[in-house]
């Protein structure tokens, strides 16, 4: 894996004071990670969401610290999930109304967008072109009795239907601007207003994301879906794609509302399949080669809640052996490597035998360099080598 994933933040923890007061590098981004997305009473919000025994004492104390007003209606819908699963617990006069609010606000804003999936998936139908519906709009329909933070829906296509897809839907007048690697996103007739995403494969970061379609579309089930036949992938690859998504979110700091509600679809997948199989989000990690992102993810919802899942999966994260090395080759290549790469390329081999400096430097450099190149291979040595930055971590 290239070194670039994650790096600057690896990198960051530095002098973060976070490795100090963690066993390794991961769980020291993890710590980044939680404190710098969540605030102290997102925290409170979170744990109270995810408890199993809610009282009223709780939740009032919560109540003294989270505004609506402030926090926003993304956030808040959280909140709105709790009054709705619990109907015994006791809002204010203040709060209630405006729960209520937000739950009927995102529920027309998601028949809104719904409608639209129906308008183009019903014509792609018509095309011979189904569609494969994915993250959000998946778990929208798995759901239908909560709304969600929706701003668009996304589908999946053959890469041989991918721009016949986007011209079925320029004919009902559904426009776009740009077509990326992956994705064409389009919106609402003369707006700039997203409704659906068409992709020809999930962009994960890695190149290797198609390795996963033909076993994603062969555990998918056609169905009904919002009156169109669609593809609705198994739990396992919803939660495998949710999890992936939130790693990307994690790393470039967006949809925080979004992070927070991975939490409820990843309970609900479990929950509502009693054979659910991680052999399955195993699996494709390693074809994918997110095995590090899948690792950070997990990490990060066990740090909200840590029955999120199973005990023998919990006590043993998959890929915990290479997500510690892939992180320790990042602190290896950027504090030993990086500066003496740069010195060794700027040593012209020629100038050694006219520029008695130069010479000197390329003595001194250039083993150290091959030296530390055949540690690559080596991630003992590598573990060993990087234990010589603490000092510099508790500066």
């Amino acid at each position: 894996m290239a070194q670039v994933l994650y790096k600057k933040e690896i990198e960051d923890i530095k002098s973060s004071g976070y490795l100090k007061r963690n066993r390794n590098i991961t769980d020291a981004l993890i710590e980044n990670f939680y404190n710098e997305i969540l605030k102290d009473n997102e925290k409170k919000l979170l744990k109270l969401a995810f408890s199993n025994r809610v009282i009223q004492e709780d939740l009032d104390e919560l109540l003294k610290i989270w505004d609506i007003e402030v926090k926003g209606s993304a956030k808040s819908l959280m909140l709105a999930y709790i009054m709705k699963m619990h109907p015994d617990m006791k809002f204010t006069a203040y709060e209630e109304p405006r729960l209520q609010g937000l739950l009927k606000f995102y529920r027309y804003k998601n028949l809104d967008i719904i409608s639209h999936y129906g308008k183009i998936c019903r014509a792609l139908n018509n095309a011979g072109i189904t569609p494969l519906i994915l993250k959000g709009g998946a778990m929208k329909y798995l759901r239908p009795e909560l709304p969600r933070v929706m701003g668009d829906i996304d589908i999946l296509v053959p890469e041989k239907d991918f721009m016949k897809s986007a011209n079925v839907a320029s004919e009902l007048g559904y426009t776009y601007s740009k077509v990326d690697i992956h994705a064409i996103d389009l919106h609402k007739p003369n707006t700039d207003e997203g409704v659906l995403d068409i992709h020809k494969f999930i962009y994960m970061e890695t190149r290797k994301e198609k390795n996963f379609l033909s076993s994603l579309y062969k555990r998918a089930r056609l169905e009904n879906v919002f009156g169109t036949q669609s593809f609705v992938p198994s739990n396992e690859d919803l939660m495998f794609i949710a999890l992936v998504n939130l790693a990307k979110n994690l790393r470039n700091k967006t949809s925080q509302a979004g992070l927070i509600f991975t939490l409820f679809d990843c309970k609900y997948l479990q929950e509502t399949k009693p054979d659910f199989d991680w052999n399955i989000i195993k699996e494709n990690a390693i074809k994918t080669g997110t095995e590090v992102q899948l690792n950070f993810a997990m990490k990060f919802l066990m740090k909200i809640a840590d029955d999120i899942f199973p005990k023998s999966i919990s006590e043993s994260i998959f890929f915990e052996k290479e997500t510690i090395e892939y992180s320790n080759m990042v602190m290896f290549n950027r504090f030993y490597m990086e500066d003496l790469r740069s010195k060794c390329r700027s040593l012209k081999l020629g100038s050694i035998f006219t520029d008695w400096d130069v010479f000197k430097n390329y003595i001194r450099l250039k083993p150290k360099y091959f030296l530390l190149k055949q540690l690559i291979k080596h991630p003992k040595l590598i573990e060993f080598c990087i234990k010589d930055l603490d000092k510099t971590y508790e500066s």
